[in-house]
């Protein structure tokens, strides 16, 4: 039950990817990837397999990430509830909560290192409350920036589909100029080169666009994931970090 607490954002990826892979497990005894492989003289359908699993693995990697770091948002924010008068000070890179407390690192810890270095450096209070804003919006950059690579593989799938689609009918209509004479045995073979460019043009463009889906909704939990941690440092800067410094000695307004 607790891990089921701490990670429900990578046990939705879990659920996702066995379901992935049962319906893999059910195309392979039914013999369809058997199918798809033989029949695409591309083998684009492999590099897109290959792709996807490889998009998967990172995928797997960025929410398993987040998720610990989710974690270490919800301890930071008990931490901070449970003595509400310990105050917040920097020993080199670590942040100390109270006299021992060290906070985990992570996004936490590099957010509120950089308010407190801030809040101390800043000329007055109006400069601090603009720098808050700044660092929150480079915070989200830099925790959402690893999913822009993730939604390009996910791109990436697709066009690779729509160029087996391509390859595909540029080896159907090949077929068309080399029949000289309209005898029967010239027309059966025109058509099976014809059926095997459709089939390499058809299950190259199922394989990108399963492809692209799935490694598509696996990049949005890590989209969802980002923005909930992003929301979770937010309110802990908010209701607990901020209010810790602007009571103590804060700096004054410039005349």
């Amino acid at each position: 039950m607790a891990f089921y607490a701490n990670h429900q954002l990578l046990l939705r990826w879990l659920l996702l990817v066995c379901s992935i892979a049962v319906g893999i497990a059910v195309a392979w005894h039914q013999g369809l990837l058997h199918i798809v492989f033989r029949s695409d003289a591309s083998y684009l359908s492999v590099v897109i397999v290959g792709v996807f699993l490889i998009s998967s693995i990172h995928a797997g990697r960025l929410i398993f990430r987040l998720s610990k770091h989710i974690n270490q948002v919800t301890t930071v924010s008990h931490l901070m509830d449970s003595d509400r008068d310990a105050q917040i000070n920097i020993d080199k890179n670590s942040v100390v909560f109270g006299y021992s407390s060290v906070l985990p690192e992570g996004p936490v810890n590099w957010h509120i290192h950089n308010l407190v270095n801030r809040y101390n450096n800043a000329a007055n209070v109006y400069d601090f409350a603009r720098d808050q804003s700044q660092l929150l919006d480079a915070l989200s950059r830099r925790v959402k920036s690893p999913q822009q690579v993730g939604w390009l593989i996910a791109d990436l799938l697709i066009k690779l589909g729509l160029l087996g689609t391509v390859i595909g009918f540029i080896l159907m209509l090949q077929s068309v100029p080399a029949v000289e004479e309209l005898d029967l045995s010239a027309i059966q073979a025109m058509l099976s080169k014809m059926s095997d460019g459709m089939r390499v043009a058809l299950f190259t463009t199922l394989c990108g666009l399963i492809g692209g889906v799935l490694a598509g909704v696996q990049y949005h939990i890590a989209d969802r994931g980002a923005e909930e941690l992003i929301a979770g440092i937010t309110e802990v800067a908010e209701v607990h970090v901020i209010p810790r410094l602007t009571n103590g000695a804060a700096p004054q307004p410039a005349l």
